[in-house]
């Protein structure tokens, strides 16, 4: 930062609010022209980064726009008071099919359904992401909580996955016109780390059909970056000019009317693992939303019941080992555990698995849901693919057993605030 800006930096925030009124910085600000009306865009035929614009040798530009407050203390924004649920699962609930029906069964609006979170999970096959669209190069590395070797505390924010790169010209594009074209943000928090903390990062940040804002984050910089449209905006795209970037998550907030906030954080894999390795505390304190969810699912078991070495007891250690960190860091919350459905590979291991989050469940004070049980108890899948609610691979449901499935879940718990 130059001094010239850092003095104005200063001047700023000292006429918006008399000394002594402002808390700790907790973000950096990048006010931006959205556009009434913005174009489509396609993304890119070719995911090799972007080296057109990105500075091809010698140091790094030190000017910042004057459109960054680089020190900038967020104000406190509430949701519409509503329905807030936080989703971990595989598969099963990655693909949306699921929590589509369940928004229906459960009379919720979809369309004044949106994410306070969405995970950096971009590009990953079988994840669909509460967006229009999303583009990526390809040489981002993407990191998962559950396929850590570790068992110590890890700096994971919830979507329990981030997504770095040190290379110039990376970029990621956002559409979040969803679920209609019609969709707009007031500002997007961009929740990122630099594993270098004393390197400078540089990226360059456009919304809509805008020009392109640079921004500066050197060594003490915020790990939020707030954009924030001078009219509501459609779409955003970051490109890495130097530095190394890791992003944990976007938060977005829409324009209109939120009543309920969902957000789905599944993975195909057995995600609930992941939670095992999460540092709680500094997780709470990174929520966006400060009071949390009224309601935490953690769905799984189908992956782990096809492993060929599966232990009850190393599982079920394993299970409450992450449900406990889930309640230390939603401890207001209804707690759902989820089972996984009758699949014909493993359908002995399913009830046993079934059996043992009944179990961990009634310790722990949560509800549990047997998926199993619900479709007819072991040998279920068989009878389901006859129905045409299985697919052929007798581990998947099609469209219309997620439907079947999402009904009776919700006809049996109940889904809602403490």
């Amino acid at each position: 930062m130059t001094p010239v800006f850092a003095r104005f930096a200063a001047a700023l925030l000292v006429a918006c609010c008399p000394p002594g009124a402002l808390a700790a910085p907790d973000m950096a600000l990048l006010r931006v022209s959205g556009s009434s009306q913005p174009t489509e865009f396609n993304c890119p035929a070719s995911k090799s980064r972007e080296l057109a614009n990105a500075p091809r040798s010698g140091p790094v530009a030190e000017d910042t726009p004057a459109s960054l407050v680089a020190a900038y203390t967020a104000p406190d924004h509430n949701h519409t008071p509503g329905l807030k649920i936080g989703l971990w699962g595989d598969s099963h609930t990655a693909s949306g099919t699921f929590t589509d029906n369940l928004l229906e069964a459960l009379r919720l609006p979809r369309a004044q359904t949106h994410p306070s979170f969405i995970a950096p999970t971009f590009g990953l096959k079988g994840i669909r992401h509460p967006l229009r669209r999303a583009c990526l190069s390809d040489d981002w590395q993407l990191s998962l909580a559950f396929r850590s070797a570790h068992e110590s505390p890890q700096a994971y924010a919830k979507s329990l996955a981030h997504l770095g790169t040190d290379n110039p010209g990376a970029y990621l594009w956002l559409d979040f016109r969803y679920p209609d074209a019609q969709t707009r943000l007031k500002w997007a928090d961009i929740h990122f780390s630099k594993d270098q903390a004393e390197r400078t990062l540089v990226l360059g940040i456009r919304v809509d059909d805008g020009a392109e804002a640079i921004v500066n984050l050197g060594p003490g910089s915020p790990q939020r970056l707030r954009v924030q449209g001078e009219q509501a905006f459609a779409t955003l795209r970051l490109r890495v000019i130097a530095g190394q970037l890791r992003i944990d998550g976007i938060a977005p907030v829409y324009e209109g009317t939120t009543q309920v906030v969902l957000d789905v954080f599944s993975i195909p894999g057995a995600t609930a693992k992941g939670w095992r390795v999460v540092d709680t505390a500094q997780l709470r304190q990174q929520d966006p939303l400060a009071v949390g969810y009224d309601v935490v699912m953690l769905q799984s078991g189908t992956n782990e019941s096809l492993d060929p070495d599966f232990k009850v007891a190393l599982y079920e250690a394993q299970l409450s080992a992450s449900l406990t960190r889930l309640k230390t860091a939603y401890p207001r919350a209804r707690c759902i555990l989820i089972g996984p459905p009758d699949a014909k590979r493993s359908s002995n291991t399913v009830r046993l698995i079934n059996d043992s989050q009944y179990r961990l469940a009634s310790a722990k004070g949560c509800a549990h849901w047997h998926w199993q049980k619900a479709m007819g108890g072991p040998g279920a899948a068989q009878r389901w693919l006859a129905n045409g609610w299985m697919q052929a691979d007798l581990l998947h449901l099609t469209p219309e057993g997620y439907a079947q499935s999402a009904r009776s879940m919700t006809s049996v718990v109940p889904i809602k605030g403490r």
